[in-house]
C-alpha cells in the first residue's frame, strides 16, 4: 500500500538526513525542561486489519470466539490512516483518527475442519466483504511519564493503553459468478417485510469503541514511531449482513424486491451446497453476538510545537 511506501521512505529519509544532528542535539522534553505543557502531533499510519463475524473464522470451534479462537491469518487486509493528537506532559494524550481498510471471511476457508461447530459453517457456505471507515475519538495513558524526570533523560520507549469511542461505515457485498452484490438493499433475512415484523432494515454505519495498547519510540525530538494492537467493539451484527438463525421464505423476495433483485437475493440468501441434511436446518447466524474487529498498525508522528 502507498501509505507504507511513504512511511518507510519518510523513516529512511529522517535517518539519512538527520542521525547527526539527532546525535548532537538531541532534546529531551518534559515538564521543567522549557517544553510547553501540551504538544501536538500529526501522523500516519499503516498496518493490517481482520473481523470477528459470524462467517467463517476458526477450524477449531465457534465463529466470533475471540481474538486467538477466531483468527485467520487468510482474511487479514491491509488498511489505512491518519491522526492528529494532543499530548499532556507525555502522560495523557487525546486524539482523533481516520481509518480506512476492509474485512472479509469465507465459510470455504473451513475446508478440512473435522469441529462439528465449524463443519456446520463449512456447509453454509456463506461469504462476504466489506470496506471500513471509521472516524474515533481516543485517549492515551502513558504510565511510565507519571514520573518527573529532572535529574535524568526519560526514556524513548512509552508503552501505552488506549481507548475511545467513534462510528464506523461499512457496506456488506457477496460474490455471485464474479460479480460483487451489496447485501443490505437485498434484505436477506427479511428486513423490512411484514411478515417478519421484528426486522427492521439496519443501519450501514455502527456505534464503536476501540481499545488497545501501543508502544512508542521517540526517533528524535520531533518525530516518534509506534506500534499498535487495537480491538474494535462494535453495536450492529450485521458487518457480514448475518444476524438471525433462521431462513425466510425465498419468495417473499419477489414481492418486495424488484424481479432482478429478487433474482439475486434468491441465489445469494442461502449458499450451501449441501442437500442432505436439507439447507435450512442448520443457523444462518447466531444472534448473541455483535461483531468485532481489530487492527494492527505501525504510525509515524510529527511534533508540530516542540522548542528546539
Amino acid at each position: 500500500m502507498r501509505i507504507l511506501k511513504v512511511t518507510i521512505s519518510f523513516i529512511v529519509i529522517y535517518f539519512i538526513l538527520g542521525q547527526q544532528n539527532i546525535n548532537a542535539q538531541y532534546y529531551w522534553y518534559g515538564y521543567g525542561y522549557g517544553e510547553s505543557d501540551v504538544t501536538v502531533e500529526l501522523g500516519l499510519s499503516g498496518g493490517i486489519m481482520n473481523g470477528m463475524t459470524d462467517i467463517g473464522g476458526s477450524k477449531k470451534g465457534k465463529a466470533n470466539a475471540g481474538f486467538l479462537n477466531d483468527f485467520t491469518i487468510k482474511n487479514t487486509k491491509l488498511n489505512a490512516g491518519l491522526y492528529l493528537s494532543a499530548t499532556y506532559r507525555d502522560v495523557i494524550a487525546g486524539r482523533i483518527e481516520a481509518n480506512f481498510g476492509s474485512i472479509e471471511a469465507a465459510d470455504s476457508n473451513l475446508r478440512g475442519t473435522n469441529n462439528a461447530h465449524a463443519l456446520g459453517r463449512f456447509d453454509r457456505n456463506l461469504s462476504f466483504k466489506t470496506s471500513i471507515f471509521n472516524a474515533n475519538a481516543i485517549m492515551e495513558f502513558h504510565p511510565l511519564f507519571i514520573k518527573s524526570y529532572f535529574d535524568s533523560d526519560p526514556p524513548r520507549f512509552s508503552p501505552y493503553v488506549l481507548a475511545g469511542v467513534g462510528v464506523t461505515k461499512f457496506n456488506p457485498q457477496a460474490n455471485l459468478n464474479g460479480r460483487w452484490y451489496d447485501l443490505k438493499p437485498l434484505r436477506l433475512e427479511g428486513q423490512g417485510f411484514s411478515e417478519y415484523p421484528d426486522r427492521q432494515e439496519y443501519k450501514a454505519s455502527t456505534l464503536t469503541v476501540p481499545f488497545g495498547v501501543g508502544l512508542r519510540y521517540d526517533l528524535g525530538p520531533l518525530v516518534n514511531l509506534r506500534v499498535e494492537l487495537v480491538r474494535y467493539w462494535t453495536n450492529t451484527d450485521y458487518l457480514d449482513d448475518a444476524h438471525y438463525g433462521d431462513w425466510v421464505d425465498p419468495s417473499l423476495f419477489y414481492k418486495y424486491l424488484t424481479p432482478g433483485s429478487a433474482a439475486i437475493a434468491t441465489q445469494l440468501y442461502n449458499r450451501s451446497t449441501t442437500i442432505n441434511p436439507p439447507r435450512n436446518t442448520r443457523p444462518r447466524a447466531n444472534e448473541k453476538d455483535n461483531d468485532t474487529f481489530w487492527s494492527f498498525n505501525i504510525k509515524i508522528g510529527y511534533k508540530f510545537n516542540r522548542r528546539m
